[in-house]
């Protein structure tokens, strides 16, 4: 290419044509004559000559037949002469050698590398050492129990008289109405905290075969059972409210056949409300197996819902007697009997309103935002692993199932410990200690039999 504008100064002609050695082209160049001989020694164009050969532009003198004076074919000559002078190598370029199978093997063993990194890290490294645990200690990591204690402050707690004497008011169903004995729940916190050194003073106004929610939305004397609903834990503490019983003491009357239902109602009469330091309540998870809607996100007023209930009847008592401490004794663990016969976790059971971990979700919420203390009967009392122990059947309460909750009561309220209850020991209770509890305990709990 680089000889290419140099080759457009020259022009062919056939040398057969050449039959006048005078002949002039008609395009300026002077024709070579037959017995003049080109002269090629320099070799330019190799050993045959072509059949076309380059023409000599005529001079001005006419009539002599002479060179012209161009250097154009001299140069093209020179670079042809050079270029044929630099070595050959058959003809092929020789490749250059590329680095790219290189590069590619450093990848392929970076790669491999942070692998072996990763398997290192996550099968060897990451196992470190196991977890050693004081045997004397295995047993409080078992269960995370979720006790929340609420104390009142001095504002709240301002003009009531402390007396010296713990006064606590029960309330509730079968946890405190089953057995009103000095074997009953009440009687086991007045012996606890007796042994404890704790002055207490216990009332036990639990209905039987009552609950939180309200059955119906408005009371109604429809049939016994609406009556009954005067029972249920927010009509209970409107009347504490108001300190008017009349209503429950006229329900409480038509039965005849269990004398705790009028035995609440003449402990209650009977209370000197200035005096009463804390109000325990404990239900058993009798809202769960009667399908009691756990709570309406469209009336939150709605009395026939486990949260309404719980929050309107803890309202009742804070703004009649702010200085009353309420504890709500949440239900311990149960189970339920599926349609096929068999038990069934209630944990995991949902009856159609919400399993009985929600009621229990639902329960500890509430309080929390109603600045009550929660007493976590369900992890810290009788739990999963241990109802075989503390209930007769699938839901109640047996004598050592009472003692249990309330040594977890005397523990966390009356002595206000700090720390978390362990379920599976005995924190002031002993395993000795019987279940029964002293003449002196039994007669400071005050219950009409």
């Amino acid at each position: 290419m680089a000889n290419h504008q140099d080759d457009q100064d020259l022009e062919y002609f056939d040398v057969n044509d050449l039959n006048d050695d005078t002949a002039e082209d008609s395009d300026g160049f002077e024709s070579i004559g037959p017995d003049e001989t080109y002269d090629d020694s320099d070799g330019y164009f190799g050993d045959s000559v072509p059949q076309r050969a380059p023409r000599r532009r005529k001079s001005s003198n006419t009539g002599k037949r002479r060179p012209v004076e161009d250097d154009t074919f001299d140069r093209e000559k020179e670079r042809y002469s050079a270029r044929s002078a630099r070595p050959r190598s058959g003809g092929r370029r020789r490749r250059r050698k590329s680095s790219f199978p290189v590069l590619n093997v450093v990848v392929l063993v970076a790669i491999i590398a942070i692998v072996v990194l990763i398997v290192v890290r996550f099968q060897v490294w990451n196992k470190g050492q196991g977890l050693q645990l004081d045997p004397s200690s295995e047993s409080a990591f078992s269960v995370e129990v979720n006790d929340n204690m609420v104390l009142l402050s001095d504002e709240k707690l301002s003009g009531h008289t402390d007396d010296g004497v713990n006064t606590i008011v029960c309330l509730g169903d079968a946890p405190f109405s089953d057995d009103t004995s000095d074997a009953g729940l009440a009687g086991q916190i007045a012996a606890l905290s007796e042994s404890a050194g704790q002055s207490v003073s216990l009332i036990n106004a639990s209905f039987p075969n009552s609950q939180v929610a309200c059955k119906n939305a408005t009371y109604t004397t429809d049939t016994p059972e609406d009556m009954d609903d005067i029972f249920n834990l927010f009509y209970v503490c409107y009347a504490i409210s108001i300190d008017d019983f009349s209503s429950l003491e006229t329900v409480a009357a038509t039965h005849t056949d269990n004398p705790q239902y009028e035995a609440a109602v003449e402990a209650l009469k009977n209370t000197d409300w200035s005096t009463v330091d804390t109000i325990a309540i404990m239900y058993d998870a009798v809202d769960y197996v009667n399908g009691s809607p756990i709570q309406n996100p469209d009336n939150d007023q709605d009395m026939t819902t486990y949260v309404s209930c719980l929050t309107y009847a803890f309202q009742q008592i804070q703004n009649a007697y702010p200085y009353i401490r309420i504890v709500f004794m949440c239900p311990t663990y149960m189970q339920v009997q599926g349609t096929d016969g068999t038990m069934q976790d209630g944990r995991t059971t949902d009856l159609g309103n919400g399993t009985l971990i929600q009621y229990w979700q639902w329960a500890y919420d509430t309080c929390g935002s109603s600045q009550v203390s929660f007493l976590d009967n369900y992890y810290g009392s009788v739990n999963d692993s241990n109802y075989t122990q503390f209930l007769s059947d699938n839901i109640h309460l047996n004598a050592e199932g009472r003692k249990k909750v309330a040594d977890h009561f005397v523990y966390k309220v009356i002595e206000n410990n700090y720390g978390e209850y362990d379920a599976n020991a005995w924190m002031v209770a002993t395993d000795e200690a019987s279940s029964d509890t002293s003449t002196d305990a039994a007669a400071q709990v005050s219950t009409a039999q």
